[in-house]
């Protein structure tokens, strides 16, 4: 059986934007060649509506952008409106369940956004911006605010943005998918620069980009808190350590590392309150973004300009067995 995957890259010249990748049953990832489908500037996250045909990506720049897009059975994608993200930077993207909101997180100003979406599924510009300040303990990258990803809670009753700049968990209390503009704060450990997250079973695992940890938290729902239960190192490798991407599959949980270029595997806990690293392969070169298939792991690699398919084996995943060019790959989004 085969799949499609969009992959969003961080060019904005002539020729760059979107791709698709259609992998098929019999050749799979050998055959695989890379399709462009919409030319869009710096398209760097994208994120698909859970019912409508529609496709939406971010135009990072300093004004950020958000477009949605008709998606055709062909995969090509149609532009069918385009407004700000509210922010500038914008990196990444979340659909309410229920289709009627879309949430933006700006790395590059720390606001977060929510953008009402129409029957149709298109962005509007009915928003709500949602401003944050404050500082971290490392000059370089938490002078202010970023906003670095939005997920839902497990109850579905609070909007989650990881803060990398403040080190902070925000979380806004929705009302039929519209937030409040003032979040609970959870303080997370100095310096660990909260990037990307996993939610459920009562809990919460996140990646801290600058300290190179997976923390696990135990989440409140009728608080909007979490607490802190557990930290541990990503990599075993030498050289720098900046995390990425997080994704779960059953038990574990796989995460980018950029400096050691590696991908590394958590196993979960049976309790679910802590995590041990069990395998670390080398990838492709800046480890962005990755998806979890039902036989793979997909890795973006933002400055080898290439995908790296890892086949996974009981949930571990292999040594690269087929790599893809593609000018600066920084998500892959299954279809």
């Amino acid at each position: 059986m085969g799949m499609n995957f969009l992959l969003g890259t961080e060019g904005d010249g002539p020729g760059q934007g979107i791709w698709r990748v259609s992998v098929s049953g019999s050749a799979g990832w050998s055959g695989a060649e890379p399709e462009l489908v919409a030319q869009a500037p710096a398209p760097t996250f994208l994120a698909l509506h859970p019912t409508a045909e529609r496709v939406y990506a971010v135009g990072e720049g300093a004004k950020g952008s958000v477009t949605s897009f008709d998606m055709r059975s062909d995969c090509s994608l149609r532009p069918t409106a385009r407004v700000s993200s509210g922010g500038a930077g914008p990196c990444h993207l979340l659909v309410h369940p229920w289709g009627q909101w879309l949430y933006v997180a700006n790395y590059g100003d720390g606001t977060a956004c929510a953008i009402r979406l129409d029957e149709a599924g298109d962005v509007t510009d009915d928003n709500v911006v949602l401003a944050h300040h404050g500082s971290g303990p490392v000059a370089d990258r938490q002078e202010g605010p970023h906003a670095h990803f939005c997920a839902l809670s497990e109850g579905g009753g609070w909007l989650l943005v990881s803060d990398l700049g403040t080190d902070q968990l925000r979380a806004y209390p929705l009302e039929d998918g519209r937030p409040a503009d003032t979040p609970v704060l959870t303080d997370l450990p100095a310096g660990c620069g909260p990037r990307h997250l996993v939610v459920g079973d009562g809990l919460l695992y996140l990646a801290g980009e600058l300290s190179g940890e997976v923390l696990t938290l135990a989440w409140d729902e009728e608080l909007g808190q979490a607490r802190v239960l557990h930290r541990g190192d990503a990599s075993g490798r030498d050289g720098g350590h900046q995390l990425s991407h997080l994704a779960r599959s059953g038990p574990f949980l796989y995460v980018g590392v950029r400096g050691t270029d590696t991908l590394a595997t958590l196993r979960i806990a049976e309790d679910g309150e802590s995590t041990e690293r069990v395998a670390e392969v080398s990838t492709a070169g800046w480890p962005r973004h990755h998806a979890v298939t039902g036989h793979a792991v997909v890795v973006a690699g933002q400055e080898a300009d290439r995908l790296a398919v890892h086949p996974l084996q009981d949930g571990i995943p292999g040594e690269a067995t087929t790599e893809i060019e593609l000018p600066r790959p920084m998500c892959v989004l299954p279809l």
